[in-house]
């Protein structure tokens, strides 16, 4: 296997005019992984994505697919390259094989390679079946795959997958999420989803993006050990509590509340505990206050948890920064 990464990026940042796309976005990604692509709405996902698929130079830094520089060798890179949009511009008046034969063509095959572009892709996609229908006609599942099907015509070794799931019903999400894992390893995918409990299941890697800026980049489960556990407690509603909580919060060092509701007799609350397992001080100081304890568990931590966590501290530097500016102005 070659030792060149499927995509590169060394400090990529993009401007447009003033505002700012991303900065000093870098990653290495290996061939055969499947890597997801994290961020809040303007975290930079699209323009990173743009730049990789060579739809926009940087303004600065360096990208390369398979090798090949995205701005000074483009056609190679195209090549090697497929991108699914998140809107796939499909033609609703051409049927799926009208469709794939044309897209084929435009892909520069011909002749028994167009067939057998064609054959490869129709299985796997799973729209055989569908093959002499009206794209029109079809579901948005289908016509997503349909997209993909014309995406893998050219076997491109690099996949780059904006939003593919986005519309879908739960079913169709089930059955594209698997489809999309079975590509990995013989294409490297990267993908931009909002559904992250989808990356947390198919994905080998996740880049985290907020304010253009790279955050987070590691496997789920290497950046889920970096986020402090949550406890959540269940018991009856105690006329005292709002006084017990922040006692007990202060109590126990690195112990913050997440989460507090009441309803039909019971509490329930969420503690979040920085390098410490709480279970035991919460049941003696409660239990010691009278508090009727019905259930204690730790909670299991998220990719959804490592990503609020990591946009909160992300956050926090900003307003800072903001209010000692401010400071300074006044």
């Amino acid at each position: 296997m070659t030792t060149i990464p499927a995509i590169q990026a060394e400090q990529i940042t993009k401007f447009y005019g003033k505002h700012r796309g991303v900065v000093d976005f870098s990653t290495s990604i290996p061939h055969g992984s499947l890597v997801g692509l994290l961020g809040p709405n303007g975290a930079g996902k699209s323009t990173t994505i743009r730049v990789l698929s060579c739809y926009t130079p940087p303004t600065s830094g360096r990208a390369s697919v398979c090798g090949f520089d995205v701005f000074s060798q483009s056609l190679e890179v195209r090549k090697r390259l497929g991108y699914l949009p998140e809107n796939c511009p499909l033609y609703g008046e051409m049927r799926v094989m009208e469709y794939l034969r044309w897209t084929a063509s435009m892909k520069g095959l011909s002749g028994s390679d167009v067939d057998r572009a064609i054959f490869d892709a129709l299985g796997p996609c799973g729209i055989d079946h569908v093959r002499t229908q009206l794209i029109g006609t079809l579901s948005k599942g289908y016509r997503q795959r349909v997209g993909l099907a014309a995406t893998l015509l050219h076997r491109p070794q690099v996949l780059i997958l904006d939003e593919p799931t986005i519309g879908l019903d739960p079913l169709q999400l089930r059955e594209f999420r698997a489809l999309i894992a079975s590509l990995k390893g013989e294409h490297t995918v990267l993908i931009s989803s909002h559904i992250l409990s989808e990356i947390e299941i198919i994905c080998d890697s996740v880049i985290i993006l907020n304010e253009g800026r790279v955050i987070a980049d590691g496997s789920p489960e290497d950046l889920r050990r970096d986020v402090a556990p949550c406890f959540s407690v269940e018991c009856r509603s105690h006329p005292s509590l709002v006084v017990l909580l922040p006692q007990l919060i202060n109590r126990i060092r690195g112990v913050t509340l997440e989460h507090y509701e009441e309803a039909d007799g019971l509490a329930r609350f969420r503690l979040r505990a920085e390098g410490v397992d709480p279970r035991q001080e919460i049941f003696r100081f409660l239990v010691g206050a009278g508090v009727d304890i019905l259930e204690m568990a730790r909670d299991r931590i998220t990719l959804e948890d490592v990503f609020v966590q990591h946009i909160k501290n992300a956050v926090k530097p900003m307003r800072s920064a903001a209010i000692s500016a401010s400071e300074t102005l006044s």
